[in-house]
């Protein structure tokens, strides 16, 4: 999976005129793209990492209706039923006769789902604004695995697309990352409770998927993100 980020900041100056404001507030709205490539006739994991619907203001473009189009015909997504742990019977394919998916899912930041491109290798590209201040990633089900990601592009070591982006681990954490060379998913990183960090090494792209286990009770993800 090979990924291209773009991103622009628009900062907006307001004077706030009362007693308990000094100086100037500013408003910073980024937004740019993330370029994904899918590799022909594999599976890749993949989360959102953008916010399509301005701040919810444009419903439904989180969907996979608007993120993923003319995409290879025969092409599907799958995705995870923690509650069964197992993969959803519900399965969205893409019919090139129609230039449609048979079924529509939303996939807010941080969502995850594995897509199998059944074409050849295919870009596709995720735009809108990077998700700032509080945010509901979503609910790590207790002893159970999550298919999510960082819900803004930011790659790099994984501690970037956890801790850093407020996911909380405990001890037995562990994310795994897919391979789709092999078919299969990568050894894990486990989270330490005794140093508090991950053990071992794990590079994770904007917009790349991981199964996260969360070995401890359910654990609500609130991501409190802000562009320095």
């Amino acid at each position: 999976m090979r990924t291209k980020v773009l991103l622009c900041a628009a900062a907006l100056a307001a004077s706030l005129a009362s007693s308990m404001a000094q100086g100037n507030v500013y408003s910073l709205n980024v937004v740019g793209y993330v370029n994904v490539t899918l590799p022909g006739s594999q599976f890749t994991c993949l989360a959102n990492p953008l916010d399509a619907t301005a701040g919810g203001t444009l419903p439904g473009m989180n969907d996979i209706t608007n993120l993923f189009q003319n995409v290879p015909g025969n092409s599907f997504i799958n995705t995870w039923n923690s509650g069964v742990n197992d993969y959803s019977t519900t399965i969205p394919i893409f019919s090139s006769r129609l230039n449609a998916w048979t079924l529509n899912l939303p996939m807010p930041p941080g969502v995850g789902v594995m897509f199998y491109n059944a074409g050849a290798d295919q870009a596709v590209t995720f735009v809108g604004q990077v998700v700032q201040g509080t945010y509901n990633v979503g609910t790590l089900g207790g002893s159970q695995f999550s298919m999510v990601g960082s819900p803004v592009p930011i790659g790099g070591d994984i501690t970037n697309s956890t801790t850093y982006v407020g996911l909380v681990p405990g001890a037995s954490d562990s994310v795994a990352t897919w391979n789709g060379a092999v078919n299969d998913w990568n050894s894990p990183v486990v989270w330490s409770g005794r140093t508090s960090a991950w053990v071992g090494s794990m590079n994770i792209a904007p917009g790349q998927g991981f199964f996260y286990y969360n070995a401890n009770a359910a654990n609500a993800w609130v991501s409190n993100f802000t562009v320095q």
